[in-house]
């Protein structure tokens, strides 16, 4: 009978600010995902605080074997973005600017369609050498100091998800995921990115984040072709993509806890186009969205009497729901369901190429692809 088995690799207290930490994989047996678990305390200068993310400072999230064989190779806002397409639901995290609380967020990497899947999981016993590799740095934000992250007390947890004496059907290999490319966008010009052709093709992710500025300002368009431009599964812009995605997944939610915020202040939701935002003063105030422009809020705080707007931190909870986690959208070759035979595959005799043109419309946007395949092992 099978188990399940939570192997907790690691919980270190008071981490290193700034570190790659290398841990092994099992050397024989079914690994199905692996749950990363990172958090960081705020300083006591609460002003310094804002918009402290931990995805921020998770810079790589890798699995490699013997050589510099890639099986994964991420950040973390590319990890939570496809995580959040696996599972249709977002990652767990808790966000606060309070001074002398954590920030903690968590990331899951995924050898399968979702969280404990056995139909996909990657064969430890064909990885030689096997290690999770993960690199972060507090001071990716801002300095580590009394403001922003302390850069004293950080604490990182790792946990493989593993099927012990798995007697099911054999897993159908595993899902790679890499960032292809990335690059800052440029103001116009098409980039080209060519994609792997080996494997057949779960899913293409596309990123632009610049804040305050639409990712369907900054990549116009998007064509997928192959052969010479002969064959083209896609060819139209980001905003109909979003479309799409709306149809694909549902929509994600953000919590933001103890926000210290002013009249007039912006805050990151972290979600492109947000249909909903919800702001709950702590103390007896009236809060509102003023402006909102693609997840950057800015808030309008005053008390209730007179009123007068707030020009001193105080707190406040945010909630809000929409599309684009990450600013990141889904090309995906596995809806409406996964079916091998309908993945695109391009490591067939048909496809000489295969080819992204990536149409750029804005300049300074932090653009990426990340592909995903189905490797046999």
């Amino acid at each position: 009978m099978t188990t399940w088995m939570f192997d907790a690799k690691r919980k270190s207290a008071s981490v290193d600010k700034k570190k790659t930490e290398r841990i092994d994989l099992p050397a024989k047996g079914w690994l199905s995902s692996i749950a990363i678990r990172l958090s960081g305390m705020n300083g006591a200068d609460a002003a310094g605080n804002i918009n402290n993310h931990i995805h921020d400072v998770m810079t790589k999230i890798e699995v490699i074997g013997a050589g510099g064989a890639t099986l994964k190779s991420l950040t973390g806002v590319q990890v939570q973005a496809l995580n959040w397409a696996d599972q249709e639901s977002m990652p767990w995290a808790q966000f606060t600017e309070a001074a002398s609380k954590y920030n903690i967020e968590q990331f899951i990497l995924n050898f399968g369609k979702n969280y404990m899947d056995t139909e996909h999981m990657l064969d430890c016993s064909k990885i030689v050498d096997g290690q999770l590799k993960i690199t972060w740095d507090m001071g990716a934000v801002r300095a580590t100091a009394a403001s922003a992250y302390l850069g004293t007390d950080q604490v990182l947890d790792v946990v493989y998800a593993i099927p012990d004496n798995y007697t099911g059907p054999a897993p159908q290999g595993y899902i790679k995921s890499t960032e292809t490319k990335s690059w800052t966008s440029l103001a116009s010009g098409i980039d080209y990115v060519t994609l792997p052709k080996d494997n057949p093709i779960r899913r293409i992710m596309v990123r632009a984040y610049e804040s305050g500025i639409s990712p369907a300002a900054n990549i116009t368009n998007l064509k997928l072709t192959a052969n010479n431009g002969s064959y083209v599964p896609w060819d139209n812009t980001l905003t109909k993509l979003k479309d799409l995605n709306s149809l694909w997944y549902p929509q994600a939610q953000m919590y933001l806890d103890d926000l210290l915020t002013q009249d007039g202040l912006a805050k990151e939701l972290n979600i492109a186009f947000p249909d909903e935002i919800t702001l709950t003063p702590i103390a007896a105030r009236a809060a509102g969205v003023s402006a909102e422009a693609y997840g950057n809020v800015t808030i309008a705080l005053s008390d209730l009497a007179t009123p007068t707007v707030i020009s001193t931190d105080e707190a406040l909870r945010m909630t809000a729901e929409g599309y684009g986690y990450h600013n990141a959208f889904m090309l995906p070759f596995d809806k409406p369901k996964f079916d091998e035979s309908a993945l695109l595959n391009a490591a067939t005799p048909r496809y000489s190429d295969l080819m992204l043109e990536v149409t750029q419309g804005n300049a300074g946007a932090a653009t990426s692809i990340v592909t995903e395949e189905l490797i046999k092992q």
